[in-house]
């Protein structure tokens, strides 16, 4: 079977109001900002090890969806977790267009649009379940007939 898992929140322990702070900081552009975004990514500690979940012949996917300033740790991070074949099976879905519509405080819209991104890269991989902190993700994942499962105690 094959798994997918979102990263932060999900595989990673995740500090959502820090996460929140420095995302800001870094989309008003204030010096060092993503200097710290990428530090605080690269610091942390994984929560859930997907392989715990894997029996024999089972493998998984990440599928995150962290902003493209952080994709070099994201890759960096994976490598040392999981090693070369955790960061070929890593889904970097954050993309520029998401960032542009957080950035203009059009949360709702973004959220839609890293969604899509989710559901086309797992059905790419053709993952059984996915699990996933978001709430407005997972529904959309389930719209979209993904068997999605809530991990972490999700967002507000």
């Amino acid at each position: 079977m094959l798994l997918s898992f979102d990263l932060d929140g999900v595989v990673v322990a995740t500090d959502n109001g820090l996460l929140a702070l420095l995302h800001r900081a870094a989309r008003a552009e204030l010096p060092g900002a993503v200097a710290d975004l990428q530090q605080y990514y690269a610091r942390r500690q994984m929560m859930l090890d997907p392989r715990t979940l894997c029996l024999p012949g089972d493998s998984f996917h990440i599928i995150t969806g962290r902003v493209p300033s952080a994709h070099e740790v994201t890759k960096l991070w994976v490598n040392r977790w999981f090693g070369w074949l955790g960061v070929k099976r890593l889904h970097l879905v954050g993309n520029q267009a998401v960032e542009d519509l957080f950035t203009l405080g059009q949360d709702d819209k973004a959220c839609e649009l890293l969604a899509q991104a989710k559901l086309e890269a797992i059905q790419e991989v053709r993952a059984a379940v996915h699990f996933d902190n978001n709430p407005s993700i997972i529904r959309r994942l389930r719209q979209g007939g993904v068997t999605a499962i809530s991990v972490g105690g999700g967002l507000l």
